[in-house]
């Protein structure tokens, strides 16, 4: 009997799905490679089988992860990544017709919550201090031993006044941790969604090129809600609260200078502007890339609510 290219690579998707979470934590080896692999199974089944995606990629996802607990046990939880379930999010919105820009921002948002549970559940455990303390010490031995500990006393610099720096580093860290996963989660999503609708094709759905990436409007509103957060958390010393303000706003950050990228690569694009003030406006980016960088995350952010791209430009009337 004569087996399709089709049938082959749907067999295949359903065992990276089936199989996929149990040899992830049985071999300890789940990240970034078996989580991209597990969404791109998951588009791929609902590509495949139409109005039943849904429901098909929903069971060979629960099928793989409770084949992972059956073998592994409750200590497979410590291995699990979420990110790949944002992908159902996608399936239901395409099913439903969602607008495209408003199905990639709640897919980004499923992507980015679900990828940071595992994270929150760790840090509500907590950190022990003495993990903290030997990372620290095990900074300070480097520059010890590569002589720039000694070079540091010599601009007035102590060995308190560092170690305290270093301790302030990895506090900050270990706070914008939720974030930076985040950041990673979205990453993930974002890269295999790309990928299928530029060159596998999702039915009802368009490529769009970078120049036209944009959210829907609403999407502001986390920008809003980030802000608010921290300043209450900081007025009130709300750590938990001001935390959340951080890592969101770190997020949102990251969002808006991609966003920002686009709309600044679509005005280069225009006709009326001339190739020498493209020129300068490069040389200027690259040269100034920190201010740079700050202009593209306010541009991004700006766009969601007055969409520059289509905003009316009056053109200056001939006088009699």
């Amino acid at each position: 009997m004569y087996v399709s290219d089709q049938k082959t690579t749907n067999t295949l998707a359903v065992l990276i799905l089936v199989i996929g979470p149990w040899l992830g934590v049985s071999m300890q080896v789940w990240g970034w490679m078996l989580d991209i692999l597990l969404l791109i199974a998951l588009l791929w089944v609902g590509r495949s089988v139409g109005r039943q995606g849904l429901r098909y990629g929903l069971v060979f996802l629960i099928s793989g992860y409770g084949l992972a607990l059956l073998f592994g046990g409750a200590s497979s939880f410590h291995y699990f990544s979420f990110v790949p379930w944002a992908a159902l999010v996608t399936l239901w919105g395409i099913l439903a017709n969602v607008p495209q820009r408003a199905l990639v921002f709640w897919s980004l948002v499923a992507a980015g919550i679900l990828g940071v549970l595992p994270t929150l559940a760790m840090l509500m455990q907590g950190i022990p201090q003495e993990s903290i303390q030997s990372f620290v010490q095990n900074m300070m031995e480097q520059y010890r031993q590569a002589g720039m500990l000694e070079s540091l006393k010599t601009q007035g610099i102590s060995e308190l006044e560092l170690q305290s720096l270093f301790e302030q580093i990895v506090n900050t860290l270990i706070m914008l941790t939720p974030g930076l996963v985040a950041i990673t989660a979205l990453a993930k999503w974002g890269a295999v969604y790309y990928a299928f609708l530029r060159w596998i094709r999702i039915s009802g759905r368009e490529y769009r090129p970078f120049t036209e990436w944009r959210l829907p409007w609403y999407a502001i509103w986390g920008m809003n809600f980030a802000i608010v957060s921290y300043l209450l958390g900081d007025q009130f010393q709300w750590l938990a609260i001001k935390s959340i303000g951080i890592n969101l706003m770190l997020v949102y950050g990251v969002v808006a200078f991609v966003l920002g990228s686009a709309l600044f690569v679509a005005l280069l694009q225009k006709p009326w502007l001339s190739g020498f003030f493209r020129f300068v406006l490069l040389f200027s980016s690259v040269l100034y890339i920190q201010v740079t960088a700050i202009v593209l995350i306010i541009m991004g952010l700006l766009d969601l609510v007055l969409d520059f791209r289509h905003m009316p430009i009056r053109k200056k009337e001939d006088s009699d």
